[in-house]
């Protein structure tokens, strides 16, 4: 599904809106632990995000299913290496090993359309 560029800004701004909100919400509960947990979230939510764009789904399917995926995918790689490698590199290498997927499924598209 490609988007207009109006409905792309509209799109732009209702989320960055919605962030801010959140951002707002979790430091006034929680503090500045509250707003890195929120960041915490997003950034293990776009390796799924790039991935799921590579298939033909709306942007609030990709949205909900990259957040239930980087929920359950994420930490299950990491905690799996972190037993046996140390939890901090162990999340950089979950990440590295999911952005890295999300670019061979984008080239892997890339040629597929070429062809």
């Amino acid at each position: 599904m490609s988007l207009k560029n109006n409905d792309l800004k509209e799109l732009i701004i209702f989320l960055s809106v919605i962030l801010l909100a959140m951002l707002i919400f979790s430091f006034v509960l929680f503090g500045f632990t509250g707003v890195r947990v929120v960041i915490g979230i997003i950034f293990i939510s776009i390796p799924f995000y790039f991935m799921l764009n590579n298939f033909g789904l709306n942007e609030g399917e990709k949205f909900v299913f990259s957040a239930l995926l980087g929920f359950t995918l994420f930490p299950s790689l990491a905690y799996l290496l972190g037993l046996v490698i140390s939890f901090r590199i162990a999340i950089a290498a979950a990440f590295m090993a999911f952005v890295g997927i999300a670019i061979v499924l984008m080239k892997y598209k890339n040629l597929k359309k070429a062809a």
